[in-house]
């Protein structure tokens, strides 16, 4: 895990001051001990479920309930204070009422806490005795080598370590039924609601995830700062921002920068584009919304790209995740349902992407493995023939190996169970191959087995043409100045369709 100590606070400062052993963030990340302050031994309130979640995903770390009013916290042994456990914990989780964690962060720090989470509310998101609040946290922070996740936070969720820090019911896997799949895709939120929202949603569509961490009010740490530290490390290759607003949007830029020089991917979230919205990030968070506008120019750049809602959101998620960088903006779409190509194809256009007319050698080829009545355009309808059987892979491979265009989209009803099963080695040889990236739509409600066999295959797969079309264009090279427009005649191959 890499320190922190070379990555830039707002204030200039590093976000993690130096100290002795491992960083701040790899405790935050990996934490070997951990307090709960406020613990409640009823495993489904809000200061229970940490405990149960712990628990259930199997946490190899020391736990360390802390209540004054018992002696144990569901079968635990609990504590008075962080001051009286048996050892100095790594991390702390504070959920006790706003007006006690003043002088519970001063405890932690004290009782030499590396990083406290204060998940409690009442602070930034209102005036008053609550504001008072949230300043006199800052000042403690900023007097002391302790670092503060919060407040009014979700807590985290920690992958890797096996370390849910939240009470969020996305990771009780017994209760949804559902777990949250493990990858490189750090999420990044002040809302704690939406950011865990975000990989469930992702999980449902075969997207893994690595850390999840909700900032708040963020007293202390930030959306910008932690997710530049995590895109220094290996195994996180895309962060997902969910904002309401940043103190400076030069650092958005500045992250924006660095996250292109590594390589990796960012998709920003911005909640509060409107008056209402912006009034509701003010009093949910404090954060300022208005501060995301006129970032147009920011979201043109590769490598970044923008959701306005949360199916955009998964939609660019899943193309950011498992499709590369397209080398241009040309589509070619295969298609078993005449309408859905069409479909497809006005909603690539509509994103701003190419759908050319291919060449009549390239369309004289594929219309050897179509029925005499479907058409080798582009779109290229197949026809319902391939419904029932057959396999796409030798047309995926004419059009993908042509050089006309620049990614593929296989349109087809994955109704039937098993419909995809002949073609999975096929696939996945052509996936080895550098070819142009396969994207599936799939326009009737797909077979579990289907949803299996493209996610073993780690492809993108879509149940909306618009999904398939902002996917692409948020993996695509913004247009050339001078280009002529994908359905002007100057754009398209010289030369009719085959006789």
């Amino acid at each position: 895990m890499t320190s922190l100590d070379a990555v830039p606070r707002a204030s200039g400062e590093p976000i993690v001051r130096a100290g002795a052993g491992r960083s701040e963030l790899d405790v935050l990340l990996h934490p070997e001990s951990l307090a709960i302050i406020g613990a409640s031994d009823n495993p489904v309130s809000l200061g229970g479920r940490p405990l149960g979640l712990l628990t259930a995903a199997g946490y190899a770390g020391r736990v360390y309930p802390v209540n004054p009013t018992r002696a144990t916290v569901q079968g635990r042994p609990a504590y008075p204070s962080v001051r009286d456990l048996p050892e100095p914990v790594e991390v702390a989780m504070v959920m006790v009422r706003a007006r006690m964690v003043p002088a519970v962060l001063r405890e932690c720090d004290a009782a030499g806490v590396r990083v406290a989470i204060v998940l409690s509310s009442g602070f930034g998101e209102g005036t008053g005795r609550g504001a008072e609040l949230r300043d006199e946290i800052t000042g403690i922070v900023a007097g002391t080598t302790m670092r503060v996740l919060g407040p009014n936070c979700e807590g985290l969720a920690s992958l890797p370590a096996s370390a849910p820090l939240t009470f969020s019911p996305v990771l009780d896997a017994a209760r949804t039924g559902q777990v949250v799949l493990p990858g490189k895709v750090a999420v990044l939120s002040h809302s704690g609601g939406l950011g865990f929202a975000v990989a469930q949603w992702g999980s449902r569509v075969g997207i893994g995830f690595n850390y999840l961490i909700s900032t708040g009010n963020e007293g202390d740490l930030d959306v910008l700062e932690l997710a530049g530290a995590l895109l220094v490390e290996t195994d996180t290759e895309l962060a997902v921002l969910v904002l309401e607003g940043v103190d400076d949007p030069g650092r958005l830029t500045a992250l924006a920068d660095q996250a292109r020089e590594l390589g990796k991917r960012l998709l920003v979230a911005r909640l509060g584009r409107t008056d209402a919205g912006a009034r509701g990030s003010l009093a949910h968070t404090r954060h300022d919304a208005t501060t995301l506008g006129g970032l147009d120019a920011l979201y043109a750049r590769p490598g970044i790209a923008q959701a306005g809602d949360e199916r955009e959101l998964i939609d660019v998620l899943q193309a950011l995740d498992k499709v590369p960088t397209l080398a241009g903006r040309r589509i070619g779409i295969l298609a078993t349902s005449g309408g859905a190509g069409v479909w497809l194809a006005d909603a690539c256009r509509d994103a701003g992407l190419a759908v050319p007319e291919l060449s009549p050698g390239l369309q004289h080829t594929l219309a050897g493995f179509m029925p005499e009545y479907g058409s080798p355009v582009n779109p290229v309808d197949l026809t319902a023939q391939f419904i029932a059987g057959g396999s796409f892979a030798p047309a995926i491979e004419a059009l993908a190996a042509s050089g006309e265009v620049d990614a593929v989209v296989l349109a087809t009803s994955l109704a039937s169970a098993g419909r995809l099963e002949d073609d999975r080695e096929a696939l996945s040889a052509l996936r080895q191959r550098d070819l142009p990236p396969l994207v599936v739509y799939t326009y009737t409600h797909p077979a579990e087995s289907c949803v299996r066999i493209l996610e073993g295959l780690g492809l993108a797969w879509y149940t909306s043409s618009t999904g398939v079309a902002r996917g692409l264009a948020a993996v695509a090279p913004p247009p050339l100045r001078g280009t002529p427009a994908p359905d002007h005649p100057d754009a398209r191959p010289a030369g009719g369709r085959p006789s």
